[in-house]
């Protein structure tokens, strides 16, 4: 298995980038302790990480590897994690019997943009990443925009780059909202304070001008970044949130956006370097006209993949682009998937559909291996679970179909399915179109059978043996090949049944 993983991982070195990749999140501390497991050695930085390991990761059909968590982090955010009551049992939660060790802090409160020296030095990072550009992938990394460790020097040094409690106010200031020196603690509009970060002024031009540096310092060691709660720093929002405290020291509103300014002068200096939006609120097409490559779509599919109503799932596939939007059904915010959608089998119907649609494809850490428990951000490791045999077959054989090249150059339109027995409303369905090849994939994404009619697109492009009048049409997700009659297929369409949470992806 190892040396077809290799020889596929070769194979794919040899094709240009794609304009749909795959992108596999890992948290990059614990990614390491556990190989340091797997291995029964310690790795001194990233770049010691083995070949092996990145073939694997290639041979699985990833183009980006988002390697989450790589700056430096301050003492002070890890101590309060230590002490927190409320973390504690959180811990006790999803990890019995952790130990201090286990505690790594958030990789949310950054304290500078130099690499955490978990990790490495700059020089390690950039060696990891040619290693992935040698095996044809990218490099992601994280830009936190809205707030830092409440120990970055800038927070006793340089305070009014932060957000401050109004001058009519004295100590000792609000502990719910601010430092002892009168720095708020980050949040967003709807959330209590984030107590181990502190609040960038994004209004102060002194404050822009170093995002703008910290963006830069990404660029330099990465071909992109995942930028956190990137709405955040959209006026209105910015506003919203803190616009008591912004009038008060007569902060005016920008005339231009963050995003736009900053955006526009990191791709000056690095043309190619990507931006993926954590967003939420509605917020997407903003931030896309502002610049953006990628989206994140968790409002829109992956809610309604959880949620399971099927007239606002249909509705939202059918008037969306998903061409600059990063589907998913796992990543380090969200509950794994088996937990969150309730069963192996609607997980991986939630997968298929999430995966087969245009965009950008993103895959968590041990999504793959059908891991229900829970890595959370705060920790080196999540519970120990043995590997889910089930999962791991079905990702492997559905990244090995996403490999193929109609899933890159192919157009993609909904399809729409014929009643039969009342229950075509279970059913999502949609085809991938090029010269040679057509893809339809049909997914029954509801709890009971479900039966239709589906016209297949680009009948009579087929090519059939003389004299024959069967089309072969071929479920790589099912392995099963399905002989039909073309004539019966053009007049009335290919009859469909399929059980709760299954899918055909029919080549033919």
């Amino acid at each position: 298995m190892i040396l077809f993983d290799i020889l596929m991982a070769i194979s794919l070195m040899q094709t240009s980038f794609p304009k749909f990749p795959s992108l596999i999140e890992l948290n990059a501390r614990p990614w390491l302790f556990e190989l340091e497991s797997k291995y029964k050695r310690t790795f001194k930085n990233i770049n010691q990480i083995p070949d092996e390991e990145l073939l694997l990761l290639r041979s699985h059909g990833y183009d980006i590897v988002w390697l989450m968590g790589i700056w430096n982090l301050g003492p002070t955010g890890l101590k309060i994690e230590k002490e927190n009551e409320g973390l504690k049992r959180y811990f006790d939660s999803i990890l019995p019997g952790w130990t201090e060790d286990d505690i790594i802090g958030s990789p949310y409160a950054i304290k500078d943009y130099v690499i955490n020296p978990c990790l490495g030095t700059k020089e390690d990072i950039l060696l990891f990443r040619q290693r992935l550009h040698d095996l044809g992938m990218q490099l992601y990394v994280d830009f936190v925009p809205n707030h830092s460790a409440i120990d970055m020097d800038f927070v006793v040094k340089k305070k009014h780059m932060y957000i401050q409690a109004p001058p009519s106010e004295s100590p000792p200031f609000n502990p719910d909202l601010y430092l002892p020196n009168g720095v708020a603690y980050g949040r967003d509009p709807y959330s209590g304070a984030w107590k181990d970060t502190a609040q960038y002024n994004i209004w102060e031009p002194e404050m822009k001008k170093q995002l703008m540096a910290f963006l830069r310092e990404c660029a330099a060691v990465a071909d992109g970044v995942r930028c956190d709660m990137a709405m955040l720093l959209l006026n209105d929002v910015f506003n919203s949130t803190w616009g008591t405290q912004l009038s008060s020291r007569d902060y005016q509103r920008p005339t231009r956006e963050f995003w736009d300014e900053a955006i526009e002068e990191v791709k000056a200096e690095y043309p190619s370097f990507q931006l993926m939006a954590e967003v939420y609120w509605g917020k997407e097409n903003e931030l896309l006209k502002l610049g953006f490559d990628w989206m994140y779509d968790k409002d829109g599919l992956y809610d309604r993949l959880v949620s399971g109503h099927m007239d606002n799932l249909r509705s939202y596939i059918k008037s969306t682009d998903f061409s600059k939007m990063t589907h998913f059904v796992e990543n380090h915010d969200e509950e794994r998937s088996i937990k969150k959608f309730g069963s192996v089998a609607r997980a991986q119907a939630a997968a298929v559909a999430s995966m087969t649609l245009p965009g950008m494809r993103l895959f968590f850490m041990g999504q793959t291996e059908g891991k229900a428990n829970k890595l959370d951000v705060h920790l080196r490791r999540g519970a120990p679970e043995p590997e889910n045999k089930e999962m791991t077959e079905f990702y492997r054989r559905l990244q090995g179909i996403l490999k193929d090249e109609i899933f890159q150059v192919g157009n993609w339109s909904v399809l729409d399915v014929e009643d039969m027995d009342q229950s075509s409303w279970r059913f999502l369905c949609w085809a991938w179109t090029m010269e040679n090849k057509r893809v339809v994939v049909i997914i029954n994404y509801t709890e009971g059978k479900g039966y239709c009619r589906v016209h297949l697109p680009g009948l009579d492009a087929i090519e059939r043996e003389e004299d024959s009048e069967d089309v072969d049409l071929d479920d790589v997700l099912n392995k099963v090949l399905y002989r039909r009659n073309i004539n019966e297929l053009k007049e009335k369409g290919l009859f469909v049944a399929l059980d709760p949470f299954k899918a055909h992806i029919l080549f033919y």
